[in-house]
Order: structure tokens, then sequence, then C-alpha cells
């Protein structure tokens, strides 16, 4: 037997338990069992090669226990992998919750409210009224108004901007009220308390996942052995043809300034508010410029308040990027800071916590986010401004020049493509507020005209 082969025989031979080492140790000397010795020298060989191989297996190149040098290197991996998995999915609960919670079926009666005294004053004073929008099929939209002063005095309209709603007008419309002003202002569809989405039916066979869904119905409806049934009593097999499925829900509003400029028409339709001075604030001068076009003979006078038809005062982008859009309008903190950065430095913070109600409720940000992207980049200014219907209508600018010095280049090209426009600035930021010179400028076009 060569030495491959013993070394085969041995590495076969099971190794010996306690007990059987107990009783190897109670058997005879060698003369009393012939055989015993090679048995025994094979076993010892064995238990050598065995002790041989178990003291590499535990010792590293130190010396020191291989054991303890895994246990010491993968304790550190196991408990980062979980904190990096615990991590990631309390980062994914997170962005959930704000962007489904946020964004799930609201409480509607609660989330009113919640909202500060000024805002659900705001909205008792006022009133809805219903207009249809669209070139072809006309969608049916209720559009918050709310009027004050007397309603045979001179009109003044006002029209908010990007992000923005007829509650930034609150204290303009209760001054000019006061002065015998008949003071008018809206919230755009899409904004402040102006429905923001509308019901879509769509009708599609949803797929393979719509055809699943379908079975589901059924079984649900009928019964899980409903088919069995009706093969037990009629002897035939039920056969179902699924027809495209009609589903119904609510969808943020798409509208671009051609269809904010049509409710604004009825508007002043519904009313009879007819002719008014119609007094613009930021990107709500695009809508404004285009009912003036198609209805000049409505129109005694336009006043544009820090408005340029592409550059908001409230950015947009902050609304577009997933989770963060929520948490600015559900934290007024975020948003009075937002807010003071960008539009007025004297922001109070119950007026920011306003605003980001009036965001977040009824799909309000989707429906910002949907509109802004659908702004008219190729808006001619200076085409308008040529324009017939616009020569001879009386128009005046303020502009705070105070705010940027980008912001002062803004109104000086503004004023550049106007200048039959009385430009007046003033130091109150981009924000709608209690501006002296615009209820100075507004009593003056009223009553001596410009």
């Amino acid at each position: 037997m060569d030495e491959n082969d013993r070394q085969s025989e041995i590495s076969e031979i099971e190794p010996l338990s306690p007990s059987e080492q107990q009783c190897d140790d109670t058997k005879p000397d060698d003369h009393q069992n012939p055989g015993s010795k090679s048995e025994e020298n094979l076993r010892n060989r064995r238990r050598h090669i065995s002790s041989s191989n178990g003291a590499n297996a535990s010792e590293n190149g130190d010396g020191n226990p291989s054991m303890e040098v895994k246990n010491e290197g993968t304790s550190p991996n196991v408990f980062m992998f979980w904190a990096c998995f615990v991590g990631i999915v309390s980062l994914i609960t997170l962005m959930f919750l704000l962007t489904s919670s946020f964004a799930g079926p609201e409480n509607e009666k609660a989330e009113f409210l919640s909202m500060p005294p000024d805002l659900r004053s705001h909205y008792f004073k006022g009133k809805m009224v219903k207009v249809q929008i669209g070139a072809e099929e006309k969608q049916s939209i209720q559009v918050f108004v709310r009027q004050e002063g007397p309603r045979d005095a001179e009109t003044v309209l006002l029209v908010h901007g990007f992000g923005a709603s007829s509650f930034s007008f609150r204290e303009v419309i209760s001054i000019l009220a006061s002065k015998g002003i008949h003071a008018v202002a809206l919230d755009l569809p899409g904004f402040g308390f102006s429905d923001k989405s509308n019901l879509q039916t769509d009708r599609r066979w949803g797929g393979l996942i719509g055809r699943v869904k379908d079975v589901y119905l059924d079984i649900k409806e009928k019964g899980l052995f409903w088919g069995f049934d009706q093969l037990v009593e009629t002897g035939e097999m039920p056969y179902v043809q699924y027809e495209p499925r009609v589903t119904k829900s609510y969808q943020a509003l798409q509208y671009a300034a051609q269809e904010l400029s049509q409710s604004l028409e009825q508007v002043i339709d519904s009313l009879s508010l007819g002719p008014v001075h119609l007094v613009v604030h930021d990107t709500g001068f695009e809508t404004g410029a285009i009912w003036v076009a198609s209805n000049p003979s409505l129109v005694r006078s336009i006043t544009l308040i820090d408005a340029a038809p592409h550059n908001p005062s409230v950015p947009s982008w902050f609304l577009k990027v997933p989770g963060v859009g929520e948490l600015v309008t559900h934290f007024p903190l975020l948003q009075l800071g937002l807010l003071r950065m960008c539009c007025s430095k004297s922001m109070d913070r119950s007026v920011a916590e306003a605003h980001g109600i009036l965001l977040r409720t009824k799909n309000g940000r989707r429906a910002s986010v949907e509109i802004g992207n659908r702004a008219n980049a190729s808006f001619d200014l200076k085409a308008w401004a040529d324009a017939d219907s616009v020569k001879e209508v009386p128009m005046q600018i303020l502009w705070g020049n105070d705010w940027s010095k980008d912001w002062k280049r803004e109104g000086d090209h503004i004023a550049k493509v106007l200048p039959r426009a009385v430009f007046v600035s003033h130091s109150g930021g981009r924000w709608p507020q209690m501006l002296k010179k615009f209820y100075c400028r507004i009593e003056l076009i009223l009553y001596e005209g410009f």
C-alpha cells in the first residue's frame, strides 16, 4: 500500500467520540489482542494528522486564533449593513409619507378649520363663480371671487401671479372699498380657493395588470366558485368578455394663460364688472394681457405691479422637486424663509402659512407646477404693446427698484418696451402690499386720469 492510499484510508476513518476514546483506553494489551497494535498505530497517526490540521486552522500568521480575527473583521461589516439598511428604509418611508400621505385624500373640514383666522375670514367674504374653460371640450370650473365696495362705483379688478392668490390683495380690497371704490379680486383656476383639479374619465384596457384586476373584482363580487357553480347549474362554462374599463380620477388642472384668460373674461361677464381698471401682479400679466387684447372696450386702465410675464416672484423649481415642495408648503418656517428671500423681507409668518396651505390643498402644488410649465415663453411683450387695441389704453407701472439690481434691470426693460406707461418705483419688494404709492396712483387714475 503506497503513501497516497494510506492517506486516503486514514482520512476515511471517522473521528472517535469521547465514549469511544474511553473504551479504547480500557482495551487489553497488544499481546492479549493480536493485531491491536497496528490498529492503534493507525489511530495514533490519524490523531496526529487531525491535531496538526486543527492547529493550522485555529492559528493565523501571528499566532492568534483565526476565529477571533474573523469575528473582529465581520462584526463592523454586519453593523454597517444593518445601519445602512435601516437608514434607507427610514428615508424611503419619509419620502412616501411626504409624497403620498400629503398628496392623498384630504379631510376638507379639518383642513379648513386648521387655516389661520385671516384666511377663513377671506373665504367667507367671497363666493364661487362657475365658468366653462376649454376650446373644444368645455370643463366646468369653480372660481373664487371676493368683492367689496359700492357696485355702482369705479371697479378695480386685481389679478394675482404665480404662487399667489386673491388673499394677497385682502388688505388692498378693504382699503379701496373704504375709499368708495368697487374692488374685486379673484383666484385664477389652479390657485387659492378656486378649483385645482377636475374629474377625468379614461377608457382603457389596463394591460395584463388591468386584466388580472378585472378577474379579481369579479371574484370579489361573485365569489371564488361562481364559475364552478355556473357549470353545475347550466352545464356550460361562463364566458366573460372584458370591455375597456372606465376609470375616473381627479387630475391637477393643466391650463395655459389662454385658458386662464377665458376664466377672467367669464367672471367679468357673470358679475357685470366691465369696464374695469385692471391691476395685474407678477406673471398674471400674461393672463391679463390676453384678455385686454380681446376686450379693449372693457378696460379703463392697466396697472402693472412688479409684473413680468416669465419671471415669477415665487420660484417654481421648489414645487417641481419631489419631496421639497411638500416640505416647504407643510412647514411655515420654510415657507416664510422662501417668501422673505424671494418676495418680501417684511412677510409675516401667518401670511406665509396661509399661502402654504393654499398651495398644498386640493392638488394646489401640482396644479401650480402644471400651469407654470405651460406659460407661454414666446409671449411678445412689445408686439402686445404695439397692438392697436392696446395703444390707447392708459397704463402705469409700479416697480420695486430697491429689491435687487437684476430686478431693477428688468424694470428698466419693461419701461423701455412700454414707453407710454407711467413708471413709478417703490420699496415694497415683489409682493402685493399696502403701498402708499399704489393707493395714491389708483385714486389719481380714478379721479384725475393719467
